[in-house]
């Protein structure tokens, strides 16, 4: 009796301390993302990444800056990297063979505008001149896209390949380029360098989907629930950007290094291009502006290289859907 008595107390005493000690924290998932430029276009990940959204889903995101789209998604098809963030570089990728997929958005509109050498007063005016771009890119895209929409041909329009904001806005200054687009809060620090914005590009062209989250067919399949948190940390942090103007414009302040009027300004410029929601109109005719610039042939349909599965449960999940 007494022995029974002696192993029914070392059991509940054995449970209470298990009880009662600390339950070890998960570990979080390290993962790198990269954005091509420190621009208003990826405010959502660098606002997740402020208000802790990432380390709520149990992440440990890298954010990297890789100058030029096109060498972050080599890095991803690599495996260097686990997502990038501009979605039209990744479709001249898809159409050459790449297993890439566009799992969520965070523009649907550009926040760009075409910024100018204060003797150009119309878009006739850049004939014979040059465009700095990052060539195959979608500010190529774009000025390509805004020439056609004008009915100007631009065969007589010299493009620069000049990866970077900073870059661009030096060979502006120097005269080497008359002319290139540039996002906020770039363009605003151009502006008060006494150059001119010509054209807002999202007045004039139709809603596309820009910027969201891109990975690989492969880390899909091998890490679904690295992903599915991935995913709901971007559309958390979209949807934050677009109803949380206070936190927004104080994670401008810290990542981009700006005064608070210019990411006052450069906030009022994107608030209305903020949505996570992914649709197959927008990415079709972000690929036929990419399509129509590179000269790369849409070999395959939007709706086969988009996985909106991840979406559409983080969506429910939030009550957004």
């Amino acid at each position: 009796m007494k022995i029974a008595f002696r192993i029914f107390s070392w059991v509940v005493g054995l449970s209470l301390l298990l009880s009662s000690a600390p339950t070890a924290q998960a570990q979080p998932i390290k993962v790198r993302a990269v954005h091509p430029s420190v621009d208003v276009m990826y405010l959502p990940a660098f606002l997740a990444q402020a208000k802790g959204i990432f380390k709520e889903e149990g992440l440990e995101v890298e954010l990297i800056l890789m100058l030029g789209a096109r060498s972050g998604i080599q890095a991803l098809v690599s495996g260097d990297v686990h997502f990038v963030m501009p979605l039209g570089a990744a479709l001249s990728a898809i159409w050459s063979g790449a297993d890439l997929k566009l799992l969520a958005q965070m523009t649907n509109m550009l926040p760009y505008s075409l910024i100018v050498r204060p003797e150009i007063q119309r878009l006739e005016d850049l004939r014979g001149k040059r465009i700095g771009v990052s060539l195959g890119s979608t500010t190529h895209a774009l000025v390509h896209e805004l020439f056609k929409l004008s009915s100007i041909d631009d065969k007589g329009i010299e493009y620069v390949n000049i990866p970077g904001s900073a870059p661009k806005i030096a060979a502006l200054e120097k005269g080497l380029i008359a002319a290139t687009p540039l996002a906020p809060p770039t363009e605003l620090r151009a502006i008060r360098g006494g150059f001119k914005r010509l054209v807002v590009f999202g007045d004039v062209l139709p809603e596309m989907s820009f910027t969201g989250l891109v990975a690989t067919g492969r880390y899909i399949k091998e890490q679904p629930k690295t992903v599915e948190r991935m995913v709901r940390a971007i559309v958390r942090g979209t949807f934050s950007a677009r109803d949380d103007p206070a936190a927004a414009i104080g994670a401008m302040q810290s990542y981009m290094k700006i005064t608070p009027d210019d990411a006052r300004e450069s906030y009022q410029l994107v608030r209305r291009s903020l949505s996570p929601i992914l649709t197959e109109s927008g990415v079709k005719r972000m690929a036929a502006m990419v399509s129509g610039t590179t000269g790369v042939g849409q070999t395959r349909e939007p709706k086969d290289y988009m996985d909106l599965s991840f979406l559409n449960r983080a969506l429910s999940d939030l009550g957004k859907k």
